[in-house]
């Protein structure tokens, strides 16, 4: 194997040059996972004894593949014979190794015809020690089943997970307050990184049917169950939530966003809830799970929303608020210092330039009030084009069906 190393949690040192290690020094680059180092030894070993005439041209190919691919302020510098270091100032985890695969996918393909895993020489800056780099191999397959809009059995956050242990949560039935029977399926959406085309959230959807005539429940009509029925459902959530939250851990890995009503949340039994559920300890939460806020409107108090987001924020990774296509609803959240907002496709509707104008204003209306915005739920995938031209960071493809049931049709 071209790019060899023991196991994939064995670490490495590599030497780095006294300029890279100033300039590394003093930020958060490393810590965020934003530090990759990718190798082109498989280039070297195939040019064999003409490396050495032929070593120059290769590495201008890769500084012009670094320049497409990078801003001007990211970090890139040749380290070695053949091993090149990439720190990105905006993206992170997953985000930047997909930056660094698609480099060097690019690279093996040019000058070898093909990239294949084996050639995918990947590893990431894990922390920084008397001049050297220390650092873990990347397992590509990751990073290239993240690159999926749909969740399958491949996907990241499902690569530690039993699926007996999330078939034991999903579905589950309950009768309303008011008598009616309800069933509630669990799927997962990947919420896509619109500038690098890579998952960088795995976001859990509840599917409420009802049951006597079969009919999916739409969000406009949960937000008429009591607070009881609310809170069921939130508890059930929490719960198939547990099965994920230890695949979602550290910068390499998708976060879970989690949707749960403010309803609940905004109240101690619900936060005790949150932390309290089996399989979500605190230290998971903070380290990878971000709560949804699923019905933030424009009568939602906003003294009250900045009280529960910030009680909310020192519990786990961070908070999104989701919001309706209503640019009152915004102005409550101004200053709640959120994660991300959120537009769902289930709030869309009416003729295409009026879906249109709506992404357009909403990405108008949420820039600048959360370092994520993403348009989710989404019919068909033709609508991230909408959003990248709206300015939001995310989108996501609704779950048509769990995956169970995927599997089987």
């Amino acid at each position: 194997m071209p790019f060899d190393t023991p196991t994939s949690n064995a670490s490495e040192r590599l030497a780095l040059p006294a300029p890279v290690i100033q300039r590394l020094a003093g930020t958060d680059l490393v810590a965020r996972g934003s530090v990759n180092v990718i190798s082109i030894k498989a280039i070297r070993a195939w040019a064999g004894e003409w490396w050495s005439h032929k070593r120059a041209d290769v590495w201008t190919y890769v500084e012009r593949k670094l320049h497409d691919h990078l801003d001007r302020q990211d970090l890139r510098a040749r380290i070695s014979d053949s091993e090149f270091l990439i720190a990105m100032n905006q993206d992170q985890g997953l985000a930047a190794q997909a930056t660094s695969v698609k480099i060097l996918e690019d690279v093996l393909t040019h000058l070898l015809g093909a990239a294949s895993l084996t050639d995918l020489g990947i590893r990431s800056v894990i922390g920084l020690e008397d001049g050297a780099a220390v650092c873990r191999r990347i397992d590509p397959a990751i990073v290239l089943a993240a690159r999926a809009r749909r969740d399958s059995a491949r996907s990241p956050v499902r690569i530690a997970v039993e699926p007996a242990d999330e078939a034991r949560r999903t579905p589950v039935a309950f009768t309303t307050a008011g008598g009616a029977a309800l069933r509630v399926d669990f799927t997962l959406e990947h919420v896509v990184s619109l500038r690098r085309n890579i998952t960088t959230a795995v976001r859990i959807e509840p599917m409420v049917t009802h049951l006597a005539s079969g009919r999916q429940t739409s969000a406009r009509t949960l937000t008429k169950l009591s607070d009881r029925d609310i809170a069921f459902i939130d508890e059930s959530t929490l719960k198939y939530a547990a099965v994920f939250a230890r695949s979602a851990q550290g910068p390499s890995t998708p976060e879970l966003i989690l949707p749960a009503s403010f309803r609940t949340l905004g109240t101690q039994r619900g936060r005790d809830l949150l932390t309290g559920t089996a399989g979500l300890s605190l230290s998971l939460l903070r380290g990878g799970v971000m709560i949804e806020l699923v019905d933030v409107t424009r009568g939602t108090p906003a003294g009250r929303l900045l009280e529960v987001v910030g009680l909310l924020r020192a519990l786990t990774r961070g908070v999104i608020a989701r919001v309706p296509p209503d640019k009152e609803a915004l102005r409550v959240l101004r200053d709640a210092r959120l994660a991300g907002l959120a537009l769902d496709g289930s709030d869309l509707s009416g003729e295409a330039a009026k879906i249109a104008m709506d992404i357009m204003n909403f990405g108008g209306s949420a820039r600048g009030l959360a370092p994520m915005t993403v348009l989710q739920g989404l019919p068909a995938e033709g609508y991230f084009a909408a959003a990248e031209t709206a300015g939001l960071t995310h989108a996501s493809l609704r779950a048509a069906y769990p995956l169970a049931k995927q599997a089987a049709a």
